[in-house]
């Protein structure tokens, strides 16, 4: 068995509900409320926002991936 990659962190992309920019963000930067729903502070809307967890896509960063 070798190593092929270290994974350094897990983080989430999604949209904004609101006004659909691309966002990602750490687990810690998301709080469950409950109902498979997910409450975050948009930095374009500046607002608290909600959003399902059917919308975000797990995404692994590893530590000798390129910046993207």
């Amino acid at each position: 068995m070798r190593i092929v990659n270290v994974a350094v962190r897990q983080c989430y992309r999604f949209n904004c509900p609101n006004c659909g920019s691309k966002l990602e963000a750490d687990s810690d930067e998301l709080v469950d409320v409950g109902g498979k729903t997910s409450r975050f502070w948009c930095p374009v809307c500046r607002e608290e926002r909600y959003i399902p967890w059917s919308s975000l896509r797990k995404r692994t960063v590893y530590e000798d991936s390129s910046a993207d």
